[in-house]
C-alpha cells in the first residue's frame, strides 16, 4: 500500500512540474507578429486620428494621433504626464537611435498602458490592455 501511494506522489508531482513549465514557458515566450496593417490606412485630414483594433488573441488596442497644432500637441503631452500613473518618461527615438519627441508610460491599476509620444509637431498614443502589448504595438507599428 505504501508503495502505491509512493506512485501517486511521484505521478501527481511529476504532472505538476509539467503543467508549470509549460505554463511559464508560454508566459515568458515573445509574443508573435503584431499585424500593423491599419496603422497605414490612418491619417485623416480632419487633424486627429483615433482607431480602435484587436490584437490576434482579442485584444483591445486604442490608438490616437494628433496633428492639429505644436500647441495642443504640448498641452495633450503635459496632461499626460500629470497623471498619477506615470511609470516612464524619456525621450522618442527613431530607428537609428536619434532622438525625435519626447515619451511617457502610464499604467492603471486595472493593468491598461498607454504610451504617448511627441514627434515633431505631432501627438501620438497607444493603450492596450497591458503594458507588453502596448510596447510590442509601439515598437512594431510606430517605430521608424
Amino acid at each position: 500500500m505504501k508503495r502505491l501511494i509512493y506512485i501517486a506522489i511521484a505521478i501527481l508531482t511529476f504532472s505538476f512540474g509539467v503543467i508549470f513549465s509549460v505554463y511559464f514557458q508560454f508566459q515568458s515566450e515573445p509574443m508573435s507578429q503584431f499585424d500593423c496593417s491599419w496603422s497605414n490606412q490612418v491619417s485623416g485630414k480632419s487633424g486627429y486620428d483615433i482607431h480602435n483594433t484587436k490584437s490576434r488573441l482579442g485584444e483591445e488596442v486604442d490608438f490616437y494621433h494628433e496633428f492639429t497644432s505644436p500647441e495642443t500637441t504640448r498641452h495633450l503631452f503635459q496632461s499626460n504626464l500629470e497623471d498619477d500613473q506615470l511609470v516612464e518618461q524619456g525621450f522618442k527615438l527613431n530607428t537609428n537611435g536619434e532622438k525625435v519627441g519626447e515619451r511617457g508610460v502610464d499604467v492603471y491599476p486595472n493593468g491598461i498602458a498607454r504610451i504617448y509620444w511627441t514627434e515633431g509637431d505631432e501627438f501620438w498614443f497607444v493603450q492596450a490592455s497591458s503594458l507588453k502589448l502596448t510596447r510590442k504595438v509601439e515598437s512594431q507599428c510606430f517605430t521608424r
